[in-house]
């Protein structure tokens, strides 16, 4: 693993969303801002390092929250804008039980008035579509490529995290990557995922990714899978029940921070922000979990990721220290989840495509 940088330039690559949900009692909300890079670009930032954001936005994407982010000390300049509507389109319907649906669907979609239905369109299933909202190696600036210390690829089409992998696994920083998009893994997931793996530092998969693309899988079966298919790191997301940490040394879980939801969305991807924020500031995995831990714990309970700007990176770290003494390592040939805490933080990816 790359050596901690006494400065470190963190860098992010990945999509901004428009959102449009249904609030459980059916009210509907158009045009909220999300996104993986944006999401993971605000955990680091809370966390005290400010990275440089590679992203593409379509003309009607909103102009004030580049200023806001711009504001906020993230390095915005290489967000590309495309003459096109804005390409990454995501929608969700919150349940009054708790759960959600995403894409909302059609026969929900025509319960809401005329005006407001045209908003409620879903690019994560147009593959002719989603991948115009995610960089390609070619939008990284060259410099880049030196000057970055520690990188993150959030949920991307399966191509193009492959075609990023390869970019960047050729540089001298330090790589981390969520899973790509589930809908590109659903067969055979595990030999997909071995071409680009051993490529990575650390791969930050979620239990949720799995439910999806290997069902039947247990904690213990996707670890061991995914260390002997070439990862080298795991940190392995898994909602309620916190994080787990497995390297060649030993296996770690630290908690969720327990707390009271009020949205999941963006959770997964800002405890990875966190958790690059962590690495570069500790070069330590279990801090590191426990830093990105802490970030999505303020991210599960707003409902709109720009309210993160207002949370101090000392308030992030405050939490990080208790969920690091929490933290226990554990026995991989025995492993079992201990009973979830009433309100924990969510930390499963709750975006499938973008």
């Amino acid at each position: 693993m790359s050596a901690v940088s006494p400065a470190p330039v963190l860098a992010v690559a990945g999509s901004f969303s428009i959102d449009s949900i249904l609030a459980p009692d059916g009210r509907p909300v158009v045009g909220k801002v999300g996104g993986n890079a944006l999401w993971s670009s605000l955990g680091a930032l809370i966390c005290g390092l400010a990275p440089r954001v590679l992203a593409i936005v379509g003309n009607d994407y909103p102009a004030h929250v580049l200023d806001i982010l711009t504001n906020a000390g993230l390095d915005t300049r290489s967000i590309r804008k495309i003459d096109r509507p804005h390409p990454v389109r995501v929608t969700f319907a919150h349940l009054p039980d708790g759960s959600r649906i995403q894409p909302v669907p059609d026969h929900m979609i025509r319960q809401l008035p005329e005006d407001v239905q045209a908003a409620f369109v879903d690019t994560t299933s147009r593959p002719d579509i989603l991948p115009l909202g995610a960089p390609t190696a070619k939008d990284v600036p060259t410099e880049w490529l030196e000057e970055a210390d520690f990188w993150h690829l959030p949920l991307l089409p399966l191509h193009r995290h492959r075609e990023m992998v390869a970019h960047l696994g050729g540089a001298s920083g330090y790589l981390q990557s969520d899973c790509p998009a589930r809908s590109d893994l659903i067969e055979n997931p595990f030999a997909k995922l071995s071409e680009t793996l051993g490529a990575l530092d650390v791969f930050l998969p979620s239990t949720s990714d799995f439910d999806v693309i290997a069902p039947q899988a247990e904690i213990p079966e996707i670890l061991q899978e995914l260390t002997d298919i070439g990862a080298r790191t795991i940190v392995l997301k898994a909602g309620a029940d916190g994080v787990f940490v497995k390297d060649s040394d030993a296996l770690w879980r630290v908690p969720a921070y327990p707390g009271s939801p009020v949205d999941p969305t963006g959770a997964g991807d800002t405890f990875c922000g966190g958790f690059l924020a962590g690495m570069a500031l500790t070069g330590d995995l279990v801090e590191a979990a426990a830093l990105g831990s802490a970030a999505a714990s303020f991210a599960v309970a707003t409902a709109d990721p720009l309210d993160l700007v207002e949370i101090a990176p000392e308030q992030t770290r405050e939490r990080a220290k208790q969920l690091r003494a929490a933290a226990e390592r554990l026995d991989g040939s025995a492993l079992s989840l201990s009973p979830v805490p009433a309100g924990a933080s969510v930390l499963s990816n709750t975006t499938a495509n973008t």
